[in-house]
């Protein structure tokens, strides 16, 4: 196994045991004799690591699936998601499979009254072999926007017709190879403001920096179709930094139909505590009600871990904005809730399966009840799944009722190395191998899983892919909008046609596959 620029690597083994059991491990190094190491597994007690029995989750009783698109590059994943009316936008990795750094960035749209896949691809400067998700999405009426990293710079591409072309581009950031950016988010407001959040990361010499920033565009114009005809940007406002450099967590915003601004964002740092190094992960929160300043806090945090994420979800608007904040611990995964905009906060739910990690929350009023789905990945049998955390009507502390998107499953199959037994397929989901977004009153989720031989990786040495807040140096620069009030943009009597690049029919049998599930 090895490490590709990433930062984060992970190994697995799966198995039972019923008395101690040593595990050898042989690495083989560059110029240097291979490394040995043991490995002992003893039985313990019920923890984090030692699960019980879970029974898995029915199936979603209101599902639709739509593969979209499959491919055997290693680079393939890290996917995001975008709806505008009928069209499904999908941004994601692909590459060649067989040379190291030709990572494309892929465009895929699927038409929800066709069934018809079309799209297109971007070249993709870093090589970056793929922990993180550098590349986002998010659409309203005609506009499709597409914000990414790459080689120190963060980039957005501006669609005024769902895709088609992209005539507006800006350049948000251009470190000139002095730093770095990384997680970047992109969200459309209401009114068509476009929001970029990312982080910067600065060096010196053996310290570093890292700061959160956001740029914000707005509209100069409108066409008869009201839709945008082009955008002034403003400056990077400094949302936090702390005083260290950091490993951030991928993040998410989401504006409120009233103009007011959420972000959900948390890091890991290293401190020393008692002479001894651990690490601690933080979950923030910051909200802009609109016309008003920045404010937020910390929600919660934990020691000795490195989490994945935390998203933000919105109903309402101004003081009594109901807040759904979810995030990953070491436990399960946690969601919290707020009536007043941030200011308080109280459990919604938990998710008790030590592993599970990417929440997203989908809040939305349905026929006067509060619908809210909760997705997140569970690890499951051989791998991981996507499961649901369904509510018809949201109370804090009830819980809600769980079902299945994605399953895990294993057959035989693969050419076993000599003396080695017969080799097997796993699917499962990828890494941060979803998005999702709502679509009215249902919630579209792009899903990669993955067709993974246990002896893929034999043979392949050599190639990429062998085996609080008032404390920062600088917090919530900005301040709000002036406007009086708040006016949405009405929406667009037409909608244009979008993507129309051809795309291959997709196979089940490809090394990655991606699909379109759409939940009621």
């Amino acid at each position: 196994m090895e490490v590709t620029g990433d930062g984060f690597s992970r190994v697995t083994v799966r198995g039972n045991i019923s008395q101690d059991q040593v595990l050898l491990v042989r690495v083989p190094r560059d110029n240097q004799p291979p490394l040995n190491i043991g490995v002992r597994i003893r039985i313990g007690n019920q923890s984090a690591i030692n699960l019980p029995n879970f029974a898995a989750p029915a199936p979603h009783p209101a599902m639709t699936t739509s593969a979209i698109y499959s491919t055997n590059s290693w680079y393939a994943g890290l996917p995001s998601i975008a709806v505008s009316g009928d069209r499904y936008s999908v941004v994601t990795y692909d590459g060649d499979n067989a040379a190291y750094g030709q990572r494309q960035r892929r465009w895929l749209q699927l038409d929800g009254q066709t069934q018809a896949v079309t799209g297109g691809q971007a070249a993709c400067y870093s090589d970056d072999a793929g922990g993180w998700r550098d590349q986002e999405i998010a659409a309203l009426g005609n506009v499709l926007a597409v914000a990414y990293c790459q080689a120190g710079q963060v980039q957005a591409e501006i669609s005024l017709d769902r895709g088609a072309t992209f005539p507006i581009t800006r350049m948000i950031e251009d470190q000139n190879g002095f730093g770095a950016q990384r997680l970047v988010q992109v969200a459309i407001g209401p009114d068509y403001t476009l929001g970029v959040l990312f982080w910067r990361f600065n060096y010196y010499g053996t310290s570093g920096q890292s700061t959160l920033y956001l740029v914000e565009g707005t509209p100069t114009a409108f066409d008869a179709n009201n839709t945008p005809t082009g955008y002034q940007w403003g400056t990077p406002q400094n949302l936090h930094a702390p005083s260290q450099d950091v490993t951030p967590l991928l993040m998410h915003m989401e504006y409120s139909q009233g103009g007011d601004l959420a972000v959900a964002f948390g890091y890991t740092y290293f401190a020393t505590v008692a002479g001894q190094r651990i690490s601690s992960a933080r979950f923030r929160f910051a909200v802009r009600e609109f016309g008003q300043p920045w404010r937020g806090g910390e929600v919660d945090h934990e020691d000795n871990v490195v989490p994945s994420d935390p998203h933000v979800a919105l109903l309402g608007s101004g003081s009594t904005l109901e807040v759904f904040y979810a995030y990953e611990k070491s436990d399960g995964v946690h969601l919290m809730y707020s009536a007043n905009a941030g200011l308080t906060w109280q459990t919604g739910a938990t998710v008790a399966i030590a592993g599970a990690m990417q929440p997203t929350v989908h809040p939305r009023m349905v026929g006067g009840l509060k619908r809210v789905d909760l997705l997140y990945c569970a690890p499951w049998g051989w791998g991981y799944e996507l499961h649901d955390l369904h509510w018809d009507d949201f109370v804090p502390g009830l819980q809600g009722t769980p079902y299945g998107l994605t399953q895990v499953s294993t057959t035989a199959g693969g050419t076993p190395p000599p003396g080695c037994p017969t080799g097997m397929r796993i699917r499962s989901l990828a890494w941060f191998g979803y998005d999702a977004v709502l679509q009215g009153d249902k919630v579209a989720i792009v899903v990669h899983e993955q067709n993974n031989d246990v002896y893929g990786w034999w043979g392949m040495w050599g190639t990429p892919f062998f085996g609080g807040w008032p404390t920062g140096t600088g917090a919530l620069a900005a301040t709000g909008g002036a406007a009086a009030s708040y006016q949405p943009a009405p929406p667009p009597p037409v909608l244009l046609p979008g993507m129309g690049g051809t795309v291959p029919t997709p196979s089940q049998n490809d090394r990655s596959v991606m699909s379109v599930i759409v939940i009621d």
